[in-house]
């Protein structure tokens, strides 16, 4: 089913609408997504390099501590005489107590632990409490001293070890430690014992946690072991994340989760690397591109009722224009459109269909006469064609009666043949009686039988049913199809032959059908017959100045009542098992053939 212009305008200017809708909230999504994006990465890069400041600052006051009493004299001192015999750990406390107290009060290190210690087991501590029973235990055990020279301790500078649990305590607590030596007093870089800088793991795991849980912190070592973590499944892996926080120290991971990341360098090898999922840029986003999208379809929706009313009102017009050209016949050929009612461009477009309606119909008028005249020309000059032997035999006839004095025969043969001319040349009566084509045949025949005597003869059926006074068909349809068997079926098969014709209607139809013993037609024969009516139905004009005098009956009769009625006339030929040719020719019982 067709849609009407006012359908395909408004369904057309809708899918505009809409996809101008949802190219705006894609181009919105993508400019807040960028936006958005690259605000995230640069508030991640802060927090990165702040969080990195922080715990560098710490690892710093940490190692300003180790530094401080790695080189103060009075613990150097203390650790160049613990070397001797005798020297316990209480000589050491005494001797370092004031110089610990010192440095760790107007520090405020008191949430760290400042222990020393030497690989002979003497030590002392400072800031958070130990245990002693468990620290003498340590000292006095045989591992101590393989747990001391196993120490991560680099020659003149800090080292860090990861979050470790206490030594000197049997609590579950862990600490991140920083290593520095205490040099003999007398001997350059002769190390005669460690400092060590405690701090609870709780106080830098603070440093990298934050309130909201959009970020993951991942902290690694300088051997690049991952030491603490707050990322969370399915997250990328820590190595995924080192690995391509190495290559660029600010980007987005693919794999996984997709993060954004941010890293920085601390010191002592230390690497922290902070990641924030893309979910929270979409957890952004996606509010606003609803809120937007409700908007739009508000939008959209008040819009396409106002195109629907626009186009409706604009297609109005054109609507009733195309039912007003519907309208249009030959004998109305106008439209009924008042111009004051529509806008100027119908108004003049009303103008121009009444001039080419009024050109058309004098063009139509003056094709349809010229074709009539033609029509009319091609019905008579077929109707017009008649066998030149069919005269010269019958004048011979006509000569041989007088040889005979046979004035009867020849007053017949004289009656039929003017009978026949008459009906011929009557040109105005395309359609006659049954009756009065039975008659003609029937003459045609009679003129035969006078020639040939009794070598042939001939029966007419004609079903009861036929009212032979009333039903009209097409002129000349019978005769022509009897004198094709004397022309072709005869020719070349002896007497005696046979002429059966059958009448009857059947469904508003009649038929006629012309039976003949003859040598039947051949299936070359018969394509060439229809083939010729086939020539002469396209192009009929160059088919009839073409045509000679008597040569074309069958084709002649067909094409001249295809011309006339079209489809509506049915012709078959075909040959008899037994020898023989039927042809067969039908029509329809319309009122141009039916007389009430």
């Amino acid at each position: 089913m067709k849609m009407s212009f006012q359908k395909k305008l408004f369904i057309s200017l809708s899918m505009l609408m809409a996809a101008l809708m949802f190219f705006c909230i894609g181009a919105f999504s993508l400019y807040t997504y960028r936006n958005l994006y690259k605000e995230s990465m640069n508030n991640l890069i802060h927090l990165s390099d702040r969080t990195g400041y922080e715990l560098n600052t710490l690892l710093g006051n940490m190692d300003e501590l180790a530094l401080y009493a790695s080189t103060n004299p009075e613990i150097r001192s203390a650790f160049t005489k613990a070397k001797m015999q005798g020297y316990s750990n209480s000589d050491l406390s005494k001797q370092t107590a004031q110089t610990l107290s010192s440095i760790s009060i107007p520090n405020n290190s008191s949430h760290f632990r400042i222990s020393l210690y030497n690989k002979k087991g003497n030590f002392t501590s400072i800031g958070i409490p130990y245990n002693k029973k468990e620290t003498a235990k340590k000292l006095n055990s045989k591992e101590y001293l393989n747990w001391y020279l196993n120490l991560p301790i680099q020659k003149n500078r800090a080292s860090v070890s990861g979050f470790h649990s206490d030594y000197w305590s049997p609590k579950n607590t862990t600490y991140l430690s920083l290593y520095r030596e205490i040099f003999d007093e007398k001997i350059s870089f002769q190390a005669t014992g460690i400092i060590e800088i405690q701090c609870p793991s709780d106080i830098v795991k603070n440093l990298l946690k934050f309130n909201t849980t959009d970020y993951s912190c991942y902290l690694y070592d300088e051997n690049e072991n991952l030491i603490f973590s707050t990322g969370r499944s399915p997250e990328p892996s820590a190595s995924d994340i080192l690995h391509v926080y190495k290559k660029n120290p600010n980007g987005y991971i693919k794999s996984g989760s997709r993060s954004l990341y941010s890293g920085t360098n601390v010191r002592n090898g230390f690497q922290i690397v902070l990641t924030q999922s893309e979910k929270h840029i979409w957890g952004i986003i996606l509010p606003q591109i609803l809120s937007v999208f409700l908007m739009g379809i508000s939008a959209f929706t008040i819009t396409i009722i106002a195109i629907f009313h626009v186009t409706k009102r604009a297609t109005r017009p054109l609507q009733e224009l195309t039912h007003s050209v519907k309208q249009v016949t030959l004998s109305t050929p106008s439209l009924e459109l008042d111009p004051s009612d529509y806008p100027d461009e119908i108004s003049g477009l009303n103008q121009a269909f009444d001039k080419m309606f009024f050109r058309l119909k004098q063009s139509m008028e003056e094709n349809i006469q010229r074709q009539s005249y033609e029509m009319k020309a091609n019905m008579i000059a077929l109707q017009a064609q008649m066998d030149p032997h069919f005269l010269y035999n019958t004048l011979t006839v006509i000569k041989s009666l007088c040889r005979e004095q046979n004035t009867i025969q020849i007053n017949h043969t004289c009656d039929y043949l003017v009978k026949m001319l008459r009906y011929i040349s009557s040109y105005d009566d395309h359609t006659v009686f049954l009756c009065q084509e039975l008659s003609h045949t029937e003459n045609y025949l009679n003129l035969m039988k006078i020639r040939y005597e009794d070598q042939f003869t001939y029966t007419f059926s004609i079903d009861s049913d036929v009212d032979t006074q009333k039903l009209r068909i097409p002129k000349l349809t019978i005769q022509p199809l009897v004198e094709n068997c004397f022309q072709h079926a005869f020719k070349t098969i002896a007497p005696p032959w046979n002429i059966q014709i059958h009448f009857w209607q059947e469904d508003l139809r009649w038929f006629v059908n012309v039976i003949d013993n003859g040598t039947g037609i051949t299936p070359e024969k018969e394509k060439e017959i229809l083939l010729k009516i086939q020539e002469f139905l396209s192009h009929p004009s160059d088919s009839i100045t073409n045509l000679k005098i008597g040569g074309m009956g069958l084709v002649n009769t067909v094409a001249r009542l295809k011309l006339r009625y079209k489809e509506q006339i049915s012709f078959e030929i075909t040959r008899l098992p037994h020898g023989g040719t039927s042809v067969t020719l039908g029509g329809t019982n319309e009122h141009e053939y039916f007389c009430n």
